[in-house]
């Protein structure tokens, strides 16, 4: 039963990836990051990029300006369009793609993402699932919590967060996330009208 309702979210083999004492510890971190500053990158990192399926979700997501049927390959290419330069960011193996103007901003969501695997990583799992469908039925692509449980990383623990908390933690981070992508927006689009 639990099994069929992780597949719901998304992720149809819980915990079926193995956890290795490293990647317990990469969790939250940095996986990737790119700078891009130029069409010609735009065009590089899509083609790099253009199999990995949460990427013009999670960016896309935040930002809806953008049409919402971008394409992986595409999506590096209209963020250079809409906001400029900034650096394409993967936080953790299982986490978010993000989009930030600068080294701070990517600090800042990155910082956003690890309060909530921390507090994930404390529930039971039956807390995590509760989370997740409210996170996924809140918004499509808030998929976090769904994504961590492809590995066996929570260590439940007394006293750990209550679902109405880690649901708090995950909007905060797209929050943080839209709230970045719409000032970044706004500054490219008033350089380029010069207003």
């Amino acid at each position: 039963m639990t099994l069929d309702r992780w597949a719901a979210l998304g992720q149809p083999r819980p915990r079926a990836l193995p956890l290795s004492p490293a990647g317990r510890a990469q969790l939250s971190h940095l996986t990737e990051l790119r700078d891009l500053d130029s069409p010609g990158a735009a065009a590089r990192i899509g083609a790099e990029l253009a199999g990995e399926r949460t990427l013009a979700p999670d960016l896309l997501g935040v930002r809806p300006w953008l049409p919402r049927d971008l394409g992986p390959r595409a999506v590096p290419a209209a963020l250079l369009r809409s906001e400029w330069t900034g650096f394409l960011a993967l936080l953790g193996e299982h986490g978010p793609w993000v989009y930030a103007p600068d080294v701070r901003a990517v600090q800042r969501l990155s910082a956003a993402y690890g309060a909530l695997v921390t507090a994930a990583q404390a529930v039971a799992e039956e807390v995590a699932l509760q989370a997740a469908q409210a996170a996924v039925a809140r918004a499509p692509h808030w998929t976090l919590l769904p994504r961590l449980e492809a590995v066996p990383y929570r260590q439940p623990r007394r006293g750990a967060a209550t679902a109405g908390a880690l649901l708090e933690q995950e909007a905060a981070f797209w929050t943080l996330a839209a709230d970045l992508a719409q000032a970044a927006h706004a500054a490219w689009q008033a350089r380029r009208t010069g207003g």
